[in-house]
């Protein structure tokens, strides 16, 4: 008993010491930022002499920026926002927005990334089991289409339409498409979770992970041991996070302990009292990538409610996929451009490739995997194109299921278009939300939906955090992406398209399993909506791109 007194007081001022730290550095943050902005108010309002020139000054790039938001590629949603409170607040808002509004990184940033990409793309051609042209289904006269330099295997026919999607991602970044690897669907995260395990423990020269939540708890404390003793038998691990998404709940000196245990880490867009951060931009991918050959994403971070180790807004759902075999290596691509564009530093790519024998050893699968990322360091939400892009070859069924419901116009009309089309439209979304005001956001679009004849379903046990469309039961995505201004257009995101793949049976058996938990939204439910829920839910759907 006494021992396990002293466990609990050492645990309790572990955690009060890590939250006086992180308190402390929020603190002097926020302080630095008042500061920033009292100085800006104070010059502008309190200088006699030169108020009215700033005023003048500030209204002049109010509506400068205004013009430049309108006349912008962004989606009017996101205009809308910004518009409405620069125009009320004319002296500030166009600074505000300079300062917190832009949606892509610095043209620094930009060019690097942009760098990075192309050493990617140009690596990722000399890859076995790559493919890019597929003889019958593409036209072959398309310069884009030509085939990859070192698919030593047999390419395979594939339908024209599902052809065309594996172009349109090809030319979205260093994306290509795979045969031959073996794809495994997780339903949930306790059960991805004991085989990331497994795959880590069989490491033997190198491991990558980035997560946008670490938490501490018995989740990452396996990892951190199966970590640690990898590094002590010669195996090289890179592991990255986000840190204003981890920032309450990273281990007491995370970072340090990594270091010590001979880890490379890193953070992505540290917090820090600058004005010109972009905070908005943060990494919401998710990978677990095992010597090239074996990788996971999907909606899972590291922290215990993810395998339901605890309790939080009841039983939490999300899934994964493992793909194995040369598809792996499109994961391990995507990766290293963003670990490099952190560390400054350039990854030699060529020196992780597996070798022939070991890719041989672990390919085997049917059908065609591409691992893709959508970048805020464009105006292109390729997350949002890959989902419409699929569901224009739809013939018979949509199934997406999603933990916040945040669409656009352009999308709304989309899902109900199909449905009216006689598709078949389902959607599931959590019954437990873990933030309210994005459930009422997402409860506010079911009306539209479910008038046009969408069937829209609520997971009753609790949360569902899962990320991932089936359609026609033959091609799916699964990721981090989530059905929301931010995963589209802010943040770093990933994800996987397959196409006739084993996992798409596993996906779609479990889509008809978790409806079975669900209870579905009806007509008269969304039409007795009281008028003052409407007239928030309006406000806030107003809003939502800045949320």
């Amino acid at each position: 008993m006494e021992t396990g007194a002293r466990v609990h007081k050492g645990r309790t001022r572990n955690s009060l010491r890590r939250f006086m730290a992180i308190g402390t550095r929020v603190t002097l943050t926020a302080l630095a930022l008042i500061l920033q902005l009292l100085v800006f108010g104070t010059l502008l309002l309190r200088s006699s002499e030169f108020a009215p020139w700033i005023g003048s000054l500030s209204i002049l790039i109010s509506i400068g920026v205004v013009a430049f938001i309108l006349n912008s590629r962004m989606q009017v949603e996101y205009k809308l926002a910004w518009t409405i409170p620069i125009m009320l607040m004319p002296l500030f808002g166009g600074a505000f927005y300079l300062l917190f509004g832009a949606r892509s990184g610095t043209r620094r940033q930009t060019l690097q990334y942009k760098s990075r990409q192309d050493l990617a793309a140009i690596d990722q051609k000399s890859v076995v089991g790559a493919l890019s042209v597929l003889p019958g289904s593409l036209d072959e006269q398309d310069p884009k289409l030509e085939p990859a330099a070192g698919a030593l295997l047999p390419v395979i026919d594939i339908e024209p339409d599902a052809a065309r999607q594996i172009a349109y991602l090809e030319a979205g970044g260093p994306f290509r498409a795979y045969r031959d690897t073996e794809t495994v669907y997780y339903p949930l995260g306790e059960d991805a979770f004991e085989a990331m395990l497994e795959a880590l423990s069989g490491a033997k020269r190198w491991i990558a992970m980035e997560y946008f939540i670490v938490s501490e708890g018995q989740m990452w404390r396996k990892i951190f041991d199966v970590l640690c003793r990898k590094v002590s038998e010669g195996v090289q691990v890179w592991f990255m996070y986000d840190d204003l998404g981890s920032l309450w709940r990273l281990p007491d000196g995370f970072a340090k302990e990594l270091r010590d245990a001979g880890v490379n880490v890193r953070s992505f867009n540290k917090l820090g009292p600058g004005l010109t951060l972009r905070y908005n931009n943060r990494d919401h991918r998710k990978f677990t990538i095992v010597d090239g050959l074996i990788g996971f994403t999907g909606g899972i971070n590291i922290a215990d409610e993810y395998i339901n180790a605890i309790e939080r807004f009841g039983h939490w759902k999300d899934t994964s996929i493992r793909l194995r075999g040369p598809g792996a290596w499109g994961m391990a691509s995507l990766y290293f451009t963003i670990w490099d564009l952190v560390s400054g530093e350039q990854t030699d790519l060529g020196a992780l490739h597996p070798s022939d024998e070991e890719l041989a050893a672990q390919s085997g699968g049917a059908g065609v995997v591409v691992s893709y990322d959508d970048t805020p360091f464009d105006d292109v939400s390729l997350g949002w194109a890959a989902y419409r892009g699929m569901m224009s070859r739809a013939k018979f069924q949509v199934d997406l299921i999603t933990p916040y419901l945040v669409p656009t116009g352009e999308m709304i009309t989309v899902f109900t278009a199909l449905a009216e089309s006689g598709v078949r439209v389902r959607i599931i979304t959590p019954g437990i939300p873990d933030k309210s005001y994005v459930y009422a956001v997402t409860r506010s679009n079911y009306r539209p939906l479910v008038e046009a004849g969408v069937e829209v379903y609520e997971y009753t046990p609790g949360f569902i955090h899962a990320k991932q469309m089936i359609v026609d039961n033959d091609t799916a995505i699964i990721g981090t992406i989530n059905f929301d201004f931010r995963s589209f257009y802010l943040h770093q995101e990933n994800a996987v398209w397959m196409h006739q793949t084993s996992a798409i049976a596993q996906m779609a058996a479990d889509y008809e399993s978790t409806l079975e938990k669900c209870r579905r939204v009806g007509l008269t439910e969304v039409r007795s909506t009281s008028w003052w829920r409407r007239a928030v839910w309006l406000v806030l759907r107003t809003f939502s791109p800045l949320m």
